[in-house]
């Protein structure tokens, strides 16, 4: 049986950090299709945005393919 006590100041604070973390994930998505769209390379934009190739990769496909 699990019997954990319920923090409200806790769960506000984790809230709060996953909204940060999700609007930074968010951010970086926009930042690499921008960064694209300007003719930047994905090599640049991996280094710039701290991510790998496949994920700029991925962004951008994911943008094309909502396009269509």
């Amino acid at each position: 049986m699990l019997c954990a006590k319920y923090d409200y100041k806790t769960d506000i604070a984790v809230k709060q950090e996953e909204a940060f973390e999700r609007g930074q994930e968010q951010k970086a998505i926009e930042d690499a299709r921008a960064f694209y769209a300007n003719g930047v390379s994905i090599e640049l934009i991996a280094k710039s945005l701290k991510m790998t190739e496949e994920q700029v990769k991925e962004i951008i496909s994911t943008e094309q393919a909502d396009m269509n």
